[in-house]
């Protein structure tokens, strides 16, 4: 009997090494997420619109800077696929952290969606002075933020309390906003240049902040406390 009180705690302590075997990748790939927003303002509004002489940030699309023509474009070809590479990591990230809630999950698989949509939208870009590659890239920005919307409205339904308010407030400012500029293109203009990156940016934001509540918490862990 004595033998079996000291072999107890021994057992015990070798089960929890089994049980958060899978934390420092998860917690990775979550990382993954922030970083992924950091880049894009980094490679867009930072080394991309550095390199177009006369560029105005707060009049002109973000999607200017990704054109075939544009002085940036060298820079954000490559960065498409590491934000590519990252996003769909953080998706995995949030796919794995979600066991047992399904909402959650079906959020993750969006976002790994919407990560590698990234690739598809890179080969449909807008071209400086040409009306003809418009249609093409409203067509492929159209399934982006379809994949976008739904996976944060399934991601809030996911949690409760503030997470989940915080999930739908972003959701309604990233589409409000964004109609506002679309209703402003092609500009330049204000509420154009600054709509569209208060529509980016609670996207972004939105990402990083998930990114946090999930890496808090285990990943058996009930997404339905937060």
């Amino acid at each position: 009997m004595s033998n079996d009180k000291h072999r107890l705690p021994q057992l015990r302590r070798a089960a929890k090494p089994r049980s958060q075997r899978g934390e420092p990748l998860r917690r990775g790939l979550l990382a993954a997420g922030a970083l992924s927003s950091l880049s894009y303002v980094v490679a867009t509004d930072g080394l991309a619109a550095a390199r177009w002489e006369g560029y105005r940030r707060t009049e002109q699309m973000v999607s200017e800077l990704f054109a075939v023509g544009s002085p940036g474009r060298d820079v954000l070809v490559p960065f498409m696929w590491l934000y590519a590479l990252l996003f769909t990591a953080f998706g995995v990230g949030v796919w794995i952290s979600a066991r047992g809630h399904r909402a959650l999950r079906i959020g993750g698989g969006l976002l790994i969606g919407y990560g590698l949509w990234n690739i598809v939208g890179g080969f449909y870009p807008l071209t400086l002075g040409e009306e003809a590659s418009i249609p093409m890239h409203i067509v492929a920005t159209t399934v982006q933020l379809a994949l976008m919307v739904a996976a944060m409205c399934f991601v809030a339904v996911g949690f409760h309390g503030r997470m989940r308010v915080y999930s739908f407030v972003s959701l309604a400012v990233c589409a409000g906003m964004g109609v506002v500029a679309f209703v402003a293109a092609p500009g330049p203009n204000l509420v154009l240049g600054i709509g569209e990156r208060i529509s980016i940016g609670a996207f972004l934001l939105w990402v990083a902040v998930l990114a946090v509540a999930l890496w808090k918490r285990p990943a058996a862990d009930g997404a339905g406390r937060h």
